[in-house]
């Protein structure tokens, strides 16, 4: 128990004895976050904005002349089976004939005396999905129908949405893996000013059997609580940033943005965690080789 509240103890000393290079190595962690941060918020809400557009995503099936509407219904069961399919709806030729009213005012009943109008059905693709939608293997296996006549779909639009989000997701993950690197090495850099300048007491331990690790904890706490300083600091940042503007974007846009507090506290503690132990493990681990 001495052992434990001695390592705690001088963890936090170590972060007050060295306050200038302590908020450096803070402030480093902060921008870290900050950046994570609003790219986690990006991600969820652009990912919302893609299940929106997904839900809009549609393809049209048009069957050939003398396709019964049994036919068709069996037909539709098989297109259910088809991976990406989510919903569909059949439009029957008085269907049709509805719409075609609806949308030009004529009868076309009363134009050419019988109806022209194929039987057809309007598919829904799954907006969950956690990959790229490919469009391409469902039409492949919507056109292999000899009763199917024709498929109308938007593929270059969908396919544009979905590169543009793939592309996102990998920017993304680039600049967070630079924003951790950058800040593992500027904590490195500070706790191993503490480690230079308590050098002699590193070595009066180890000359009396100290473990590596009893010399390392309390190296790795002040990293830890540099990580911890940061993420209260960055977590109230952003979502006081979030609350500010989030009204004045639905004002404007009519989207409203999502956030949850408790997550991204938890993401974002988790990275900086992650790089203080790394950065200050990195630092005195150099030091006792």
């Amino acid at each position: 128990m001495n052992k434990f509240i001695f390592i705690l103890a001088e963890g936090f000393k170590n972060v007050w004895r060295h306050k200038s290079s302590a908020v450096s190595s803070i402030f480093s962690i902060y921008l870290m976050l900050i950046v994570s941060g609003s790219l986690l918020i990006i991600s969820q809400n652009t990912n919302k904005l893609i299940e929106y557009l997904r839900d809009k995503y549609k393809i049209e099936v048009f069957f050939k002349d003398g396709v019964t509407e049994k036919r068709v219904a069996e037909l539709v069961e098989d297109f259910k089976s088809i991976n990406g399919v989510n919903t569909i709806t059949v439009i029957s030729k008085k269907d049709a004939e509805r719409i075609f009213k609806s949308q030009f005012g004529d009868d076309i009943l009363s134009i050419l005396g019988y109806n022209p109008l194929p039987i057809s059905c309007v598919i829904n693709l799954k907006k969950d999905w956690p990959a790229k939608i490919d469009i391409k293997p469902i039409i492949v296996n919507l056109r292999k129908y000899r009763e199917v006549d024709e498929v109308n779909h938007q593929g270059k639009l969908i396919s544009r949405i979905e590169n543009y989000y793939e592309t996102f997701l990998k920017v993304m993950v680039i600049i967070v893996s630079i924003s951790l690197i950058i800040s593992v090495f500027i904590i490195s850099n500070t706790v191993r000013l503490t480690v230079l300048s308590k050098k002699e007491l590193i070595k009066s331990l180890q000359l009396i059997g100290a473990t590596k690790w009893f010399v390392k904890a309390p190296f790795i706490i002040e990293g830890l609580v540099h990580g911890l300083l940061a993420t209260i600091l960055s977590v109230y940042t952003i979502i006081g940033i979030l609350n500010f503007s989030k009204y004045f974007i639905y004002d404007l846009t009519r989207f409203d943005i999502f956030y949850d507090k408790v997550f991204i506290f938890q993401v974002l503690l988790s990275l900086s965690l992650l790089v203080g132990f790394i950065g200050s493990n990195r630092a005195i681990s150099r030091f006792l080789k």
